[in-house]
């Protein structure tokens, strides 16, 4: 499968990656909060970004984990909507 491609954005103090699925307008960001911590969003369109891990476990110890995490979440979507056709 293919993997997202990641671009990395400064918004003010604020350092981003996004990722895009422009076909289904889905756009990944991975935020960097500090120390080394990371959080992973899904925004599919409509509405404000979803993040990707469940509520309380927002928080990644590194970026390489956070996109391995929203590469494998959209992969896992994929599979999961294919079971549906």
């Amino acid at each position: 499968m293919k993997k997202l491609t990641w671009k990395k954005k400064k918004i003010y103090d604020l350092t981003i990656w996004v990722a895009e699925v422009k076909s289904v307008d889905w756009q990944f960001s991975i935020e960097e909060i500090g120390d080394g911590k990371y959080q992973a969003f899904v925004y599919f369109g409509t509405g404000d970004d979803q993040p990707i891990l469940p509520h309380g476990a927002y928080i990644i110890d590194s970026l390489k984990e956070a996109q391995r995490i929203c590469n494998d979440w959209l992969h896992n979507t994929i599979i999961g909507l294919n079971k549906w056709i």
